[in-house]
Formats: structure tokens, C-alpha cells, sequence
């Protein structure tokens, strides 16, 4: 019986270290919650993105005078040392703007060694990687990556809407099979000539040749009678003489080649 009396008695110690344990975990539900509302109020900035949390760091930058350091990978290849003047280019007239959230510029080279771009562009050299050294979350990915870009190239009809970018849509479903999140804006960036419009996205990305012919009617797969490819110069800039594109080419692709070159 005695032992039965002390195992139903409760120390009052115990009860002191549970109501602080409570009333602790009822302090951070209230702060986050106010936390919640004060994020939500004004900058419009949502509690969750679909794929992922903003990190609340990020979401903090929109109320300081933090500015934007800007860091581009690149190597010595005329390929590379000529996009990397034009994008050198437009951050210092994004800079030199009103208002403007551009903060450093920082080319990150990655040859071990400088190269002519050295006093044009602010630069931090860092030696090359290993040939073939991978880091964990690629070897993880990267199994599953091969596999289901075979697959996708497999099916006639996968093979044909993807082309030669099919491996990138196959990292992202590997990823999205691994739990690898993302954060996603569907605002950030532009394709030509897929995309039309540039609208109020901050990226032009301009992978794709764009071929048209004169009527400025888009010959995609055919060398069109007026092209733009960066491709075609990998072995230094384009020339400073090139033909302006026909009317009657998207918005896009007028914006890629002006802004580009």
C-alpha cells in the first residue's frame, strides 16, 4: 500500500518545472504568431512558399537597406570572359540607377590563375575542382538523375517535347524525388523565344538559338535567314557590326539581342 501511495504522488518540483515548460511553450506560439501577422501586413510576403519556407532572414532583407552582391561563375574561355563583360556591362547601369538594390560585383574565376579581365572586372580567383569530384547530395541525386533521364529519352514523345534539355527536367523530378526543395518564382526568368514578353521579370536567359526568317516568323530547328546563338561565338565576342533582327520577333528576343550585345 505504501508503495502504491508514493507512486501516485506527484513532486511539487515536478509541477514547477511543467507550468515553466508550458508557459515557455505558449511564449513562442504567441511571438510567432504576432511574428505572422507583422510579416503578412504589409510587404506581402507570404508565411510559406508552395515548394518551400522562405528563410525568415530573407524575408527580413525587405525592411533593411541590404543590397544585392552579385557573384558570377565563370572560367577563362573567351566563351565565358565575353558574357561575363556584357553582364558586367548592364550591373553597372542597373547600379548607377535611382532606387537601385545593387550592391558588389564579385567573378568568381574558377582557373586558379588570372586572366585579362583582371582590372575590368572586380575578381576572386579559386582553384578548379578535381576532375569528377562529386559532393553528397549529387551522389545521392545522381543515380536516380541517370536513370530517369533514360527514361525520358526512351519515350519518343518525352524525348521530342524536351530535346536537349531533357536531362535539366529530369534533375528536377530526381530532386523532387530525393526531397531536395526549391524555392520557386515563376516571375524570375525568361527563355527566348519561348517566352514572349519580358514583362517585369528580372533574368533573360538566353540558352536557346533564336532562328527566324525575314517576315520574323520563328524557324526553330533551321538555321533561319536572321539568327542570334551565342554558341556561334565560342571562340571570342560577337562582332560589334551584327544585323538587327526583322520586325515582327517577340519582345524577347528584340531584349536578348539589343540588351546582349
Amino acid at each position: 500500500m505504501t508503495g502504491r501511495k508514493n507512486m501516485g504522488r506527484v513532486s511539487p518540483f515536478f509541477l514547477v518545472l511543467l507550468s515553466l515548460g508550458f508557459s515557455f511553450a505558449m511564449y513562442n506560439l504567441l511571438t510567432f504568431l504576432i511574428q505572422y501577422k507583422s510579416s503578412n501586413s504589409g510587404d506581402g510576403l507570404e508565411l510559406s512558399d508552395p515548394i518551400t519556407n522562405m528563410p525568415q532572414e530573407v524575408k527580413r532583407l525587405g525592411k533593411s537597406n541590404s543590397r544585392y552582391h552579385v557573384a558570377l561563375t565563370a572560367t577563362d574561355a573567351p566563351y565565358s570572359q565575353w558574357q561575363c563583360r556584357i553582364m558586367y556591362y548592364w550591373y553597372k547601369k542597373m547600379k548607377d540607377m535611382p532606387g537601385s538594390d545593387m550592391g558588389k560585383f564579385t567573378r568568381v574565376l574558377h582557373s586558379g590563375k588570372p586572366d585579362n579581365l583582371m582590372e575590368e572586372i572586380p575578381t576572386f580567383i579559386v582553384d578548379p575542382l578535381p576532375q569528377g569530384l562529386d559532393r553528397s547530395i549529387l551522389e545521392e541525386i545522381s543515380p536516380t538523375w541517370v536513370n530517369i533521364s533514360l527514361r525520358m529519352k526512351d519515350d519518343p514523345e518525352t524525348d521530342k517535347a524536351f530535346g536537349w534539355v531533357l536531362e535539366m527536367y529530369a534533375y528536377a523530378v530526381a530532386s523532387a524525388l530525393h526531397g531536395v526543395q526549391h524555392i520557386l518564382r515563376k516571375d524570375f526568368m525568361i527563355q527566348p523565344p519561348w517566352d514572349l514578353e519580358v514583362g517585369k521579370r528580372f533574368i533573360i536567359h538566353y540558352t536557346y538559338g533564336c532562328d527566324y526568317n525575314l517576315k520574323g516568323e520563328l524557324t526553330y530547328g533551321k538555321i533561319g535567314e536572321w539568327r542570334f546563338d551565342k554558341r556561334s561565338y565560342l571562340s571570342g565576342s560577337p562582332p560589334k557590326n551584327l544585323s538587327l533582327p526583322p520586325p515582327g520577333v517577340p519582345e524577347s528576343v528584340r531584349s536578348t539581342f539589343s540588351n546582349g550585345t
